[in-house]
């Protein structure tokens, strides 16, 4: 057995991160519940824990025959390099998107979903002013500092950063609570059966907005900020 029931989610997710997609499929919060025990976790989920674990189990033997990234064994400031590469540009791109899809499909389809739609909306401006500065926060005060730290270890730098942190990861669980709020605003996601294409794009971003951003978070507060 690769997965310990005694094992942290954020432990998981770092040695087989394709562990996400359970984890996803079963609403398990990775991210800001890194620190969570899996068999806690397995103990408040509805229906047969042992089918999850089998799933998760499963889904780590396929990675056994894969090549991935122990980012556990990595630089702070390679993480740093990937999470601005990847997710802070995935992120970037996706709320320009979103901005301008969620204003057209609110006006087209206000007469028939308006009172579900501005809600949508109201959460995603929300998440959207949130999200974009909390990326001007990690870029231009904390990752400089994380980087600094490498090469110095200075420990008027290190106090500085602990603070960044602790704060970062208030706003991580913030992002994580607006989610779950657009969760239950667009029924996990899922476009009414007469969407247009920009109303089921919207939705398919959402979704895949909310994937990414966890992984990101995880990868932050389970793998970057401990190394510190």
């Amino acid at each position: 057995m690769n997965i310990g029931v005694k094992s942290t989610l954020g432990d998981i997710v770092t040695a087989y991160p394709g562990t996400v997609k359970v984890m996803n499929k079963y609403k398990i919060d990775y991210c800001c519940g890194g620190k969570d025990v899996l068999e806690d976790v397995l103990a408040d989920l509805p229906g047969d824990s042992d089918a999850v674990v089998n799933e998760l189990e499963s889904t780590t033997q396929e990675q056994d025959n894969q090549v991935v990234v122990d980012w556990s064994q990595q630089s702070p400031s390679q993480i740093v390099d990937y999470i601005l590469d990847n997710h802070h540009t995935f992120m970037k791109e996706t709320l320009e998107e979103l901005n301008m899809l969620m204003f057209r499909i609110l006006k087209v389809h206000y007469k028939s979903d308006g009172e579900s739609l501005l809600k949508i909306h109201k959460l995603f401006g929300t998440l959207k002013t949130e999200l974009e500065e909390h990326l001007v926060k990690e870029e231009e005060n904390l990752f400089p500092l994380i980087v600094e730290y490498e090469a110095t270890k200075s420990d008027v730098t290190k106090q500085a950063i602990l603070k960044f942190i602790a704060d970062t990861e208030d706003e991580h669980d913030a992002a994580g609570d607006l989610f779950r709020a657009l969760e239950e605003a667009t029924d996990d996601f899922t476009a009414p059966e007469y969407a247009c294409y920009s109303y089921k794009r919207t939705f398919e971003l959402l979704d895949a907005l909310e994937k990414d951003t966890f992984n990101h978070i995880h990868m932050e507060n389970s793998i970057l900020f401990p190394m510190i």
